[in-house]
């Protein structure tokens, strides 16, 4: 099955390729690729150098007219490889949406999207638009749910509709963008497995331009991977942009529904916390040193259970659309039983 559908997408690639040489006026493809190389001291295994082809996306966008436009990314991880008799990596479908736009304060989108959730869940996996190789893992990290696997405290990817826009006065801007969807579940892009839906917001308020914006977030479903518990996280964020300085900080509430011996939501919820705070300059428009600390509170009724990660990087645009990366990532846990370790992380991110 995985094999078959890796050749359903590489016909439409060629497909999309062939219309793009037709109608080059309508159809526009381009995407992202990345590599990395990283070495830890946390454990014997970290300890090997490793590659990893992390990252190729293909983004394709489709103009039906002056309304309509038909959008599309689909991701290739860690070099996938399928076979019968061992598999590898991941391909999936990031987004695919109808998207109707009646001005730009009104547009209206059908489908899969990437949730409008902080800075940078948008953006998801397209590291040359930012500074580090990895994101904010206090923010976009996978975390422990309220019960069962790992993952981010917020939907990653939304199946339903959204409205969006952008509104102007003066030199001030407001954008904002509100959805419903099927929420989180076993099978989220296809049915919803609750009767309760994924609501959220976010807003973005420029007043000086593009040099300082305030942004707002908000998530909450009854998450089907998680025993249909009740999950709602808000978030603040802050850009700061003035020549070559550039400072950035988000925070995020998670409240995540516990359950009983029996595994059923009981309506009491543990708090979560968690924040970063980057700060850089560029100096002769292709060297950017950044330094970022971000802290993360599984639960803020226990004590001593923080994580911190403190990142120390430079990142060098050999063009504008290739960037080289380093980083050192300094872990700390108050929790006794894990130990402190670091993490240098090299890569390369190629837009296209």
């Amino acid at each position: 099955m995985k094999l078959q559908f890796c050749k359903i997408l590489l016909m439409c690639l060629v497909f999309a390729l062939s219309v793009s040489n037709a109608q080059e006026n309508k159809f526009h493809i381009n995407g992202f690729f990345d590599f990395e190389a990283e070495v830890s001291n946390k454990d014997a295994a970290g300890k090997n150098w490793t590659f990893d082809q992390h990252h190729l996306n293909i983004i394709t966008n489709y103009l039906i007219d002056d309304h309509f436009r038909v959008s599309s990314e689909i991701e290739w991880e860690h070099g996938p490889l399928f076979s019968s008799s061992s598999s590898s990596g991941n391909i999936y479908l990031a987004k695919a949406f109808l998207e109707y736009k009646h001005s730009d304060a009104l547009l209206i989108r059908a489908g899969k999207f990437l949730s409008p959730f902080g800075i940078y869940n948008e953006r998801h996996d397209a590291t040359p638009t930012f500074l580090s190789s990895f994101l904010p893992q206090s923010i976009y990290g996978n975390q422990e749910q309220s019960i069962g696997g790992k993952g981010r405290l917020f939907a990653k990817h939304s199946t339903g509709v959204q409205l969006l826009g952008s509104l102007f006065w003066d030199n001030m801007s407001l954008k904002y963008q509100v959805y419903l969807s099927n929420g989180r579940g076993p099978n989220e892009n296809e049915k919803d497995n609750n009767s309760n839906k994924g609501i959220g917001w976010r807003i973005v308020f420029s007043p000086i331009g593009q040099e300082l914006s305030f942004g707002s977030s908000f998530y909450s479903d009854r998450n089907g991977n998680a025993s249909n518990t009740l999950q709602t996280t808000i978030g603040f964020d802050v850009e700061y942009n003035f020549a070559d300085e550039h400072i950035e900080a988000e925070y995020f509430i998670p409240k995540l529904e516990k359950v009983d011996g029996q595994g059923n939501p009981n309506g009491k919820f543990r708090t979560v916390n968690g924040y970063y705070l980057l700060g850089a300059y560029t100096f002769l428009e292709r060297v950017t040193p950044f330094i970022r600390f971000e802290r993360f509170d599984s639960d803020v009724d226990i004590e001593s259970n923080t994580e911190t990660i403190t990142t120390i990087g430079i990142n060098y645009s050999v063009t504008s659309s290739v960037f080289l990366k380093a980083e050192m990532q300094l872990f700390g846990f108050q929790k006794s039983l894990l130990e402190n370790y670091e993490l240098f992380v090299t890569s390369i991110a190629v837009a296209f």
